[in-house]
């Protein structure tokens, strides 16, 4: 039987939905997975609620921090696996008052959480009958609130619906440094609702999301109600890499290739020192701007050449740091070093390293005259 890694209650949610155009959320999705669309539209969902009883492994609360408020910001995948399809949701954002859960969940959970004062009030609230519902988050000396008003009678979701669509995710998805993808499963009862006789954001709250965001969440909302919740029970991630189609890459006789910048003088220069000692871990260079490789690899254009990656002939990608990791330990004098450098707190050392390496590269570039291999124009 599965243990889950985390079980709590989550209790009056207050839901905000905004239709967002869905090229600003492409460059947001997790590979191996795909927008999830409402009636054809992109919706990102504003999301507060309350955080209880919250235990790890069922058994141990997560003191000092077993009650909180959470407030998040998230939009819709699915991720086909055979036949079985699995809806999931993404958070660009998740806020929380409390610095250990904000810092465990980045650590252990790899997602988007940052420490804010948050708080709520439940006092005109009635888990039967509804109510009135303020959740407050404070930004430097500013405050922005969410004030809610339910109306009638709680209701069942129904097909089709938005509430339906919005509460009938059952699935995480986050995307790694590494070009993989973790995936998590979140249990719980289907979910009443209310709907809401009035609504208002009060405040500058887009500011606290990224930029992107911030002109559709000074719109209307699309739609709004309050969600009843219920105890929930979130099973630990596991991690996968999507499979890429490379019929359309050049026939090699290495395992795959190494795809850098070919725009960038530095990237260029350091793999023609180092090809032959690409050859002997397996991989052709080949830059990222050949035609072939935005064909194969399903990235956005802008993100696709912002870090090195590999690309194995079984179509698996890696990158950033871990392409590195792989490389030396396919290269018998460098397999010691690799293994070195993957151990947990040496990996997350070197990892922001080459982190500020690889946003440093066109400057290197530029101080040192090295050529690209691409010429602009060309």
């Amino acid at each position: 039987m599965e243990i889950p890694f985390l079980t709590a209650e989550w209790r009056n949610l207050v839901v905000l939905n905004y239709e967002i155009a869905p090229e600003l959320l492409l460059p947001f999705v997790p590979l191996g997975t795909e927008l999830d669309l409402f009636d054809g539209k992109a919706l990102v969902s504003v999301i507060a609620f309350d955080f209880r009883h919250t235990k790890l492994f069922g058994l141990l609360p997560t003191f000092p921090a077993s009650r909180f408020n959470e407030l998040n910001l998230r939009f819709y995948v699915r991720r086909r696996e055979g036949s079985d399809v699995r809806r999931g949701v993404v958070f660009i954002k998740e806020v929380v008052p409390s610095r250990l859960i904000a810092t465990a969940a980045r650590v252990l959970y790899g997602e988007r959480y940052e420490c804010l004062p948050l708080r709520g009030s439940f006092d005109s609230f009635s888990q039967e009958h509804g109510g009135r519902l303020d959740y407050t988050i404070t930004t430097g000396n500013s405050e922005a609130h969410i004030r809610i008003d339910t109306c009638g009678d709680l209701q069942q979701l129904r097909d089709e619906t938005v509430q339906s669509f919005i509460l009938e995710h059952y699935w995480g998805y986050t995307a790694l440094g590494d070009s993989s993808t973790s995936e998590y499963r979140v249990k719980h009862r289907p979910w009443l609702y209310w709907d809401v006789s009035s609504s208002e954001v009060l405040g500058d709250l887009p500011a606290i999301y990224p930029k992107q965001f911030r002109a559709a969440l000074q719109k209307a909302p699309h739609s709004v109600f309050v969600a009843q919740g219920s105890p929930v029970s979130v099973y630990a991630y596991k991690r996968f890499r999507p499979v890429f189609d490379t019929s359309k890459a050049p026939p090699i006789d290495n395992q795959g290739w190494l795809l850098f910048d070919g725009r960038c003088g530095f990237c260029s220069w350091w793999v023609s020192k180092l090809e032959r000692l690409l050859a002997r871990a397996g991989f052709t260079p080949v830059p990222l701007q050949a035609p072939w490789v935005s064909g194969t690899i399903t990235i956005p254009p802008e993100d696709l050449i912002n870090d090195i990656r590999i690309l194995l002939k079984n179509g698996l990608l890696i990158s950033g740091f871990e392409a590195y990791l792989c490389c030396m330990q396919r290269i018998r004098g460098l397999r010691v070093l690799g293994i070195l450098l993957g151990l947990p707190g040496i990996r997350l050392l070197a990892r922001g390293v080459y982190r500020l390496v690889n946003r440093s590269r066109f400057r290197i570039s530029r101080i040192c005259k090295l050529p690209p291999t691409i010429q602009d124009g060309n």
